[in-house]
């Protein structure tokens, strides 16, 4: 009798692996996302980050009539920054832009681009090694008026 079940195990078995079901996707949201302070309120600098993600999990894939294997891109860039920069009496709003993974050695930044006409500015965030829970900004400023000179920014933001 056991060994008549056993035979009707395998048959089941394969019956159900046939059946088409729905599979998901984890997108897990980053430790970057989310709206952040600089930890310095007295700060001259970058005073807010604000940091989506888009899960871009999804990468159609198809094969045509010549046996070329085309893929779409994901739609959009993974991630969207919005940083404020210190003025008075409120706030500077430099805007949304994207930003993508950008590997340095083996530490995984955030790269975004801010072009404001007179100055270029390379962003790169990432979670602080020395402030634990933290984030961690690198600005790079860049004038196009040769006479005004390049500097470097950096902070550290909490939620």
């Amino acid at each position: 009798m056991k060994l008549k079940l056993s035979f009707l195990k395998v048959p089941l078995f394969f019956l159900c692996m046939s059946i088409p079901y729905p599979t998901l996707a984890q997108c897990v949201p980053p430790f970057e996302q989310g709206s952040w302070s600089n930890i310095d309120p007295a700060t001259r600098g970058i005073t807010k980050i604000d940091v989506n993600s888009t899960c871009n999990d999804l990468i159609l894939c198809g094969v045509d009539k010549n046996g070329k294997v085309t893929c779409t891109p994901p739609p959009s860039a993974p991630y969207n920054l919005r940083l404020w920069g210190k003025c008075s009496p409120s706030d500077c709003d430099w805007g949304t832009v994207d930003g993508n993974d950008h590997w340095i050695g083996s530490t995984k930044w955030i790269y975004s681009y801010y072009d404001q006409g007179f100055a270029q500015r390379y962003v790169y965030i990432k979670p602080s090694t020395i402030h634990p829970g933290d984030l961690f900004l690198w600005v790079y400023t860049h004038f196009t008026d040769p006479s005004r000179s390049d500097y470097v920014f950096t902070g550290w933001y909490h939620r």
